[in-house]
């Protein structure tokens, strides 16, 4: 924890999946124990605090999103990785950087310098609306800011509205129950693309968002979803999807019908890749 300083990013993990992204925005500092009902055995009444800003994912990231092959090869000294790419279980540890960027480069948070946004930076009391992303130079040095796009998205999509409908499954959800979706992989889009509103679909966090996102369903030129290239792995997902084919995508438009197609047609030379391993 001593290591840690303003500026670095922790990923906050539970669960098998990266639920989290967070910034450290202190050195470490003693502190007494936070929780008074935490086993006196175990944890001591004096140790150490950071202090974090968290941003939490809209579409938490699975530990086998991540290949396996990385994982194994990101095993080192002190890594959350074992020889098998499985979790080392431990309460803070040091992520190789290669695989750091690596995950936010997936997840969509990660650009050059020659791409870095614009746009003016929220106001200090705008912290939950900000997006954390990281900034990779020519010879690999690593560092954070953050963009209000992610904001803008949320507030075109939901604005103050309690209440919105999933593009998908077309169920009426509180809005803390939806997410903005990137039609179109937002890792692969270029700054124009980036800027687009119609980029994302709003869609639900019970199920649609990650069955979209991971290539189980596609949309066609109809604007209809269709079983994508990616299997069921079991009876319910096919269940699930099963209940979505055929509907009527109310975010598939003229305009956001090229990002229909890239998605689909994405996911498609994902699994020819995968079956010529």
């Amino acid at each position: 924890m001593d290591s840690l300083a303003p500026g670095d990013i922790v990923f906050n993990y539970a669960d098998s999946h990266i639920r989290a992204i967070s910034e450290v925005l202190s050195p470490a500092r003693r502190a007494s124990k936070p929780y008074k009902n935490l086993a006196a055995n175990t944890w001591g009444e004096a140790g150490r605090e950071v202090s974090l800003r968290m941003h939490p994912l809209d579409s938490p990231l699975h530990l086998k999103e991540i290949p396996l092959e990385l994982r194994k090869a990101w095993k080192q000294k002190g890594s959350p990785f074992n020889k098998n790419g499985g979790i080392n279980q431990a309460y803070l540890l040091e992520l190789p950087t290669e695989a750091g960027c690596w995950i936010m480069d997936h997840l969509g948070l990660a650009t050059t310098p020659n791409n870095v946004p614009i746009d003016p930076a929220p106001a200090k009391d705008s912290d939950e609306n900000e997006e954390l992303f990281i900034i990779v130079g020519p010879d690999g040095q690593v560092t954070t800011a953050h963009r209000p796009e992610h904001a803008r998205l949320k507030s075109f999509l939901f604005g103050q509205r309690p209440v919105n409908g999933c593009a998908l499954c077309g169920k009426e959800l509180p809005t803390s129950l939806l997410v903005a979706s990137h039609i179109k992989k937002r890792s692969h889009c270029d700054s124009h693309e980036r800027g687009d509103l119609h980029i994302v679909m709003a869609a639900c966090a019970l199920g649609c968002d990650a069955v979209y996102e991971r290539g189980y369903i596609t949309v066609d030129t109809h604007g209809l979803v269709q079983q994508g290239p990616r299997a069921p792995e079991t009876h319910h997902l096919q269940s699930y999807i099963n209940d979505l084919v055929g509907r009527q995508v109310t975010a598939h438009t003229p305009r956001t019908a090229k990002y229909f197609e890239w998605h689909r047609d994405w996911h498609r030379q994902q699994l020819t890749r995968s079956s010529q391993r």
